[in-house]
């Protein structure tokens, strides 16, 4: 081995034992430094943990609360009524917290007004109505209704897309005067909702709208043409300290009538703090002459708040005093029947039998009815039957009693009406006039048992799709039975939007029509009612009758001779009681009465008594002296109306008999065909051009566009829509 390589393994090894004891020394120092850091972070660890255990103490301790304080805390939630609102184009919910308060949910998009009424105090629902105001005549019912709360209510107002076209001026004040800022700038197919707290004035017993309180109000803005957005609405309100009270709530001969308010609402002076309405205290109306007693059978189902203006109105006629009254009940609807005990009447409940809506339930309520009154009272031979939607004339009762003989004289007779078919301000005017025609019965009318007992028997079918009153008309069922009607009717039908009267029917053909309202009629001729009189009678008259041809198109011009008395008589073509060639719908159409279909005719005759058509007392617009008026009673408005619409008749109106030949056996006293009148087809689309304009005349179709915003500010004001709405010009 060389020295070199000696060197350098000596070296080697002196190098290799320095390197280990280096590693080793540099380790232990490594370690040291290590369990130092560690002990350091250990004693920040230690810290730490000790101060969020302080922390954590103290938080405890600040999260401590006393029983009184949770007492607080509780009552305050307890305080406080939690109400949502929750919209789509179908579908409507109103929940408190977590309980359904309201539901709707509609297979098409129907628009209206829902509104709910929930006490003050614990969310009870008090009132629910629905108001379909994408049909006319609506809102003037919303506007009554609201009118008719007590004071310290709450009211949720929903409006469905689309329920603005027919809201009308009279509902859309309403609900402005309760408050609603946001309404009139909702544009149509738009949702919208408002919640508010009925308020009154200083020594008023019954709710002020403008003094209410609006909670919170909401729209869902919507482009045009764009399908409606959701709505959800949610409020909290503070509970009332204690449920409302009147002092009389504590007259023991008053409980039953306080337990009713507190339970229901919508019924103005029943429930007013002021001066209720009682009705064992109200004054008896004057008596009437009655030869016999003939009760009053009131058929309904879960309308209560139409039974009570009905009941209301029946109290205040001539004779009621002395009048046996029977509610007939469609099921056991609770207020209904509560209210009918308020009234002292007698009920009877009927099982319903069909589905809602169905024309069976109605068909099977009004047998049950007929069947009731005769059974509830063997000892009488004749009954009234009223609708629960209909207004009274103050000599209804007066009107059936100076009638009923007739019943009993004549076999050929099957039922006295109050409604008169062709009761318009142009074809009817006076009150002391009856007719015997061929009619159905409806809207109020009187039979006798003899009949009552043939035709129960024969009762239209449950399911045959056949409205009962049709069915009894047909000729196998009413056997060639006539009826008495008055030229002028004794009742007015005022339940608009309802299952078989639709908005537009309504508002195009019942409410123009005339009621009387004079309280003291002694009708004139009833004996000449009796078969043989009335035919003897009525040949004279069409004999005697002034015969007038057209000179031109009948809906332009009076075809009324001047200085002429009458009677006067027109001859038009029909070969049937169908009227194919539309003759008597033509005339019906000119002269501004119900056309149809021909209703109340007497051996192929139709008799009117004509004035020529005038908008001033055919539309709403005479009205507008009684708006006040209606908005506390729509009895002595749609009363006021007809005086209104009245005045004049007497020397402007003249007695006419349209005879249908080959129809009429009076087609004799006519000079042949040459006489008979068959209007061109271009006529006929004329009568259907005016009679359309002048039922729409003066009509309000409300329709609102969203606009693109052209600001922020317009969009935050929702003042981006462009109004459209349009009026008919008539």
């Amino acid at each position: 081995m060389s020295q070199m390589h000696i060197l350098y393994k000596s070296f080697a090894l002196r190098e290799g034992k320095y390197s280990k004891d280096h590693r080793r020394q540099h380790k232990d120092k490594n370690l040291r430094l290590h369990n130092r850091q560690m002990a350091w972070i250990l004693l920040a660890t230690l810290l730490v943990m000790a101060t969020e255990a302080s922390e954590l103490a103290r938080s405890w301790e600040r999260a401590e609360i006393s029983l009184e304080k949770w007492k607080r805390i509780n009552a305050l939630e307890e305080n406080n009524l939690y109400l949502s609102i929750h919209i789509n184009s179908t579908h409507l919910r109103i929940l408190q917290e977590r309980t359904v308060l309201y539901e709707f949910t509609s297979k098409r998009e129907e628009g209206g007004i829902h509104m709910l009424v929930l006490n003050e105090r614990t969310a009870s629902v008090m009132a629910s109505r629905r108001f379909r105001t994408y049909q006319p005549s609506e809102g003037k019912n919303l506007r009554d209704s609201l009118e008719a709360l007590q004071p310290g209510r709450v009211v949720i107002v929903v409006g469905l897309p689309d329920f603005l076209t027919f809201l009308s001026p009279e509902g859309e004040d309403a609900l402005v005067r309760m408050g609603a800022r946001m309404l009139p700038r909702v544009s149509t197919g738009e949702a919208w909702a408002m919640a508010a707290v009925t308020g009154s004035p200083p020594h008023r017993a019954t709710a002020d709208l403008s003094r209410g309180k609006v909670i919170a109000e909401a729209v869902a803005t919507r482009e045009y043409k764009r399908p409606a957005r959701s709505l959800f609405l949610e409020m909290t309100l503070e509970r009332a300290p204690r449920d409302r009270g009147c002092s009389w709530h504590e007259e023991a001969e008053l409980k039953d009538q306080a337990e009713f308010c507190r339970s229901y609402e919508g019924y103005r002076d029943l429930c007013s703090c002021g001066r209720p309405l009682v009705p064992a205290r109200r004054p008896r109306p004057p008596p009437i002459p009655m030869a016999e007693e003939i009760p009053v059978a009131i058929v309904t189902a879960n309308k209560p708040f139409h039974l009570y203006r009905l009941l209301r109105n029946l109290g205040d006629v001539a004779g009621s005093g002395e009048t046996r009254v029977l509610v007939v009940v469609d099921g056991p609807h609770l207020e209904t029947l509560h209210l009918a005990r308020l009234f002292g009447v007698e009920v009877a409940v009927h099982s319903p039998q069909g589905l809602p809506g169905e024309n069976t339930r109605t068909n099977m309520n009004i047998a049950f009815a007929l069947y009731s009154v005769f059974n509830r009272w063997p000892h009488v031979n004749k009954a009234i039957l009223l609708e629960d939607d209909l207004l009274l004339a103050p000599d209804i009762l007066s009107y059936f009693h100076q009638t009923a003989w007739l019943l009993t004289r004549d076999p050929t007779l099957y039922l006295v009406s109050a409604f008169g078919q062709n009761s318009y301000p142009s074809t009817a005017c006076d009150p002391t006039t009856l007719l015997r025609a061929d009619m159905y019965p409806q809207y109020g009318w009187m039979t006798c048992r003899r009949w009552a007992t043939q035709v129960l028997p024969d009762w239209v079918p449950a399911g045959s799709g056949v409205d009962w009153d049709w069915w009894l008309y047909t000729e196998g069922v009413r056997r060639g039975l006539q009826a008495v009607v008055p030229e002028v009717s004794r009742t007015a039908h005022a339940g608009a939007a309802g299952a078989h009267v639709t908005g537009w029917e309504q508002h195009h053909y019942f409410d123009p029509r005339l009621i009387n309202y004079r309280p003291h009629v002694q009708l004139r001729n009833v004996h000449r009612l009796l078969a043989d009189n009335y035919s003897e009678w009525f040949e004279d008259e069409i004999r005697r009758a002034t015969k007038i041809q057209l000179r031109s198109h009948p809906c332009h011009y009076n075809i009324i001779p001047k200085k002429k008395p009458g009677p006067f008589v027109l001859y038009v073509g029909v070969g049937s009681r169908a009227d194919d060639d539309n003759s008597f719908f033509f005339m019906q159409a000119c002269l501004g009465t119900d056309e149809q279909e021909v209703k109340e005719i007497y051996e192929g005759v139709l008799t009117f008594r004509v004035r020529p058509f005038s908008h001033a007392y055919a539309h709403d617009r005479t009205q507008a002296r009684s708006q006040d008026l209606a908005a506390q009673d729509p009895v002595n408005a749609t009363l006021e109306t007809a005086k209104a619409r009245s005045l004049g008749c007497e020397k402007e109106s003249h007695v006419l008999y349209i005879v249908g030949c080959p129809l009429s056996k009076y087609c004799k006293y006519s000079a042949g065909t040459s006489d008979w009148i068959a209007p061109s087809e271009s006529f006929r689309k004329e009568a259907d051009r005016v009679t359309m304009m002048r039922k729409t005349a003066g009509d309000l179709r409300t329709m609102r566009i969203r606009l693109t915003p052209k600001s922020a500010s317009e969009e935050f004001n929702l003042t981006n829509f462009q109004d459209i709405s349009r009026r008919g010009t008539g």
